[in-house]
């Protein structure tokens, strides 16, 4: 099933559980859950830009492993932003 989300859509996802945007050298996005440490790292999207199957795999694969939301939430975030 393949989904069309922004970036930015995903990125207002991340920071609304919590995480926090992390200063790098590089163009990559960073982003860190401060209790945990729990780390996302995306490529150097542009907001606009669709974000690449592979990329809400990851996601979601570390949201479910690091407790931070269920698949369920995250697939109703998926259906929200998509439609």
């Amino acid at each position: 099933m393949v989904r069309e989300i922004k970036f930015t859509q995903l990125e207002q996802l991340l920071l609304s559980i919590g995480f926090v945007a992390m200063m790098t050298s590089g163009k990559q996005k960073v982003y860190q859950y401060q209790s945990s440490g729990t780390l996302v790292v995306l490529p150097g999207y542009e907001q606009q830009a669709y974000v690449r199957t592979v990329h809400l795999v990851a996601v979601r694969r570390i949201l479910l492993e690091n407790g931070l939301m269920d698949s369920d939430k995250f697939n109703r975030f998926l259906d929200k932003v998509a439609s």
